[in-house]
């Protein structure tokens, strides 16, 4: 090889070397991981801080609800608890239609009653039929209520769960006194009064939600926004915003 093909190779050599990075000294090597570390970390706090904020504003936003608008332990909004119990009337009221000629052809002579009510079987289909209408009438007022949010509508259903609880209480008293002055079977008239007292506490039950539904939908008419917040004014997201 001659002296100017040597002299080439090593200038290509040396430009080669030149060219190419310098190799990575431990203190060089620290410096550039710790770099990346404060990179990651960085990167790391602020998908922590959304996600902190996120939080925080779906934890404010539940501290803004009343804790009357919540029920069932609170598994249920007042709104859904509403539309549950309209489903549960509706269809008992309708099964009970159903079954109201029944009255008409046994007028009143059931064996429990000893002959007591013999020929009272057009006062019992008026009273369940009417029962069973009217409730159908004001489950479907307090539905256009709830989804129109007029409170003048929610108020007849209200009625309606009153002088349904009005109601049991008087069989209730009734069937309990025909049954110990033998004018009726006492067995039937302790099965009779239970059906009605679970029927009556669950229309308690119901009407106070009833009740409590008619004050929120006021409230609401007459404080549109008042729940409503912007996340920019809640000074939980503020404070999370600054980490």
């Amino acid at each position: 090889m001659s002296k100017t093909e040597l002299h080439a190779l090593l200038s290509s050599k040396r430009q080669q070397r030149h060219s190419e990075p310098a190799a990575l000294t431990p203190a060089r090597r620290i410096q550039l991981k710790k770099s990346l570390n404060r990179a990651h970390r960085r990167t790391d706090d602020r998908s922590f801080s959304i996600t902190r904020r996120t939080i925080t504003r779906f934890r404010s936003k539940l501290l803004l609800l009343d804790a009357q608008e919540m029920c069932l332990c609170g598994l249920l909004s007042l709104t859904h608890s509403i539309n549950l119990v309209l489903c549960i009337e509706v269809f008992f009221a309708l099964i009970l239609l159903i079954q109201a000629p029944d009255l008409l052809t046994m007028d009143g002579t059931y064996f429990y009653f000893l002959g007591f009510f013999d020929g009272g079987g057009r006062f019992f289909f008026g009273l369940h039929v009417s029962l069973c209408i009217t409730c159908l009438i004001s489950s479907a007022l307090l539905y256009m209520g709830a989804r129109c949010q007029k409170p003048s509508l929610i108020l007849p259903h209200v009625f309606w769960q009153l002088l349904f609880i009005i109601i049991a209480v008087l069989a209730i008293i009734v069937l309990m006194t025909l049954g110990f002055n033998g004018k009726m079977l006492l067995p039937s008239s302790i099965v009779l009064s239970s059906m009605m007292a679970v029927a009556g506490g669950c229309e308690m039950w119901w009407c106070l939600l009833s009740i409590a539904f008619y004050r929120h939908v006021c409230d609401t008419k007459d404080r549109p926004f008042s729940t409503s917040v912007s996340p920019d004014e809640d000074p939980l997201c503020a404070r999370d915003s600054l980490v």
